[in-house]
């Protein structure tokens, strides 16, 4: 004879277990998933003079300067710097940065138009893991780019330059 009450207390104590007991897998990630960014330091691409052909000014994302074409770099007015953003997130975020660009920036006196180019970053590409040991150290990302000056610049090239450029951060 075959015992239905021993098979039922069986029963019974598995689905007590499983349903008290919570079975995962794999560790949930943190939630919610937040990624902060502040600018910390602007792009500047200091002072510099420019012939009739025009030419580049690059700043990489270590501070560092470089032209070529009729350009010259002057030694005065404000320092050279890349944009400094600091990044908020967990350690291990994925985050893709997106740039938008070229960006315009507008001589305030002449009106005249130069092209920003977003394309240097200490990341050494566009897309990185976050290192901090929290979400409270800032991960630092320098960023630099280059100007493109416009080979006819009869005489409205001189001045100061202002504008905005934009980049998403995207974490996955």
């Amino acid at each position: 004879m075959y015992n239905f009450s021993f098979n039922k207390t069986y029963f019974w104590l598995l689905l007590f277990t499983f349903s008290v007991m919570e079975v995962s897998a794999q560790e949930n990630p943190p939630i919610p998933i937040e990624v902060e960014v502040r600018t910390s330091r602007n792009l500047n691409f200091g002072s510099f003079t420019a012939g009739n052909s025009g030419g580049n000014v690059t700043v990489s994302y270590d501070d560092q300067r470089s032209v070529d074409g009729d350009i010259f770099e002057l030694n005065f007015g404000q320092p050279v710097s890349a944009a400094l953003f600091d990044v908020y997130a967990n350690p291990g975020t994925i985050i893709q940065i997106e740039d938008m660009g070229p960006f315009t920036l507008e001589n305030q006196e002449t009106g005249l138009q130069i092209q920003l180019f977003i394309n240097s970053f200490s990341t050494g590409q566009r897309t990185f893991v976050t290192q901090a040991p929290n979400a409270q150290t800032p991960n630092e990302i320098f960023v630099g780019g280059t100007l493109r000056i416009p080979s006819d610049n009869s005489g409205n090239l001189p001045g100061t330059y202002f504008g905005n450029f934009t980049l998403n951060f995207i974490h996955q």
